[in-house]
């Protein structure tokens, strides 16, 4: 913007008597003018359908979370395979293993349908990593520890009490886990040390480690940390767009 401070004064009173433009007459819109009209709406509508189906998919998983055992039963025996909504699916998932009388199957089916819409659903393809266990007696198969490792590649470092689960998971089938995957664990689980109120946790983890014959503090020695505290405090500090 100009600083009209600097204007010349004889400029300014010039510009006084100047004939004032004459106003084009008014006009019908034309073909361009009344094709944009029409967009807009249209632009507007394909804008807000995306939140309006995301708002319409969180108010279908909270609706199934307010439902009774009964309710939960009877969504499974209605059939939902056709649904698309990984969690929505995902909830009926978790919520299948809260009923009185724990529904695996169905378990597993939302599971597996909620991995088919999304496969980045990390919590999914751990709680199949455990549904799995259920079919083997606690045994740790193959189709375990694709799972577990689905688990780790889609969130390495993105939730605590996940980061949490897989390590004791891992420590507590350490015999059946290849050592890959065992360094994995220890390497995601090294973020607890510098986050949260994890200092119990793994203290539990070490005692109950060091009572079964794992070298706990050598992997731990081993650990390349992804992160450290200068990088937490950095990342904080960042600002946010």
């Amino acid at each position: 913007m100009a600083d009209s401070t600097s204007f010349n004064p004889e400029v300014l009173q010039a510009a006084k008597v100047l004939p004032r433009p004459k106003k084009p007459a008014a006009k019908g819109p034309g073909p361009a003018r009344l094709v944009a009209w029409i967009a807009i709406p249209l632009l507007g509508a394909v804008a807000i359908a995306p939140m309006a189906m995301l708002l319409n998919q969180e108010a279908r998983s909270m609706t199934v979370l307010a439902a009774s055992d009964a309710e939960i039963v009877n969504l499974f025996a209605a059939g939902w395979s056709a649904d698309s909504d990984p969690d929505y699916l995902e909830t009926l998932a978790e919520l299948s293993l809260t009923l009185p009388k724990p529904d695996l199957a169905s378990a597993e089916a939302a599971a597996r349908a909620a991995i088919a819409a999304d496969p980045s659903r990390a919590h999914v393809w751990a709680r199949l990593a455990w549904l799995e266990t259920q079919k083997t007696n606690g045994k740790v198969n193959a189709a375990v520890l694709d799972a577990l490792s689905r688990s780790m590649d889609a969130c390495p470092l993105c939730d605590q009490e996940l980061i949490a689960w897989r390590f004791n998971f891992v420590l507590a089938n350490w015999t059946s886990v290849p050592d890959p995957l065992r360094r994995r664990a220890f390497e995601h689980a090294d973020l607890l040390r510098w986050i949260g109120p994890n200092a119990e946790f793994l203290a539990e983890m070490r005692v109950k480690a060091r009572q079964n014959g794992i070298p706990f503090d050598a992997y731990r020695a081993a650990v390349e940390t992804p992160v450290r505290t200068w990088d937490i405090v950095a990342d904080t500090a960042r600002p946010r767009a």
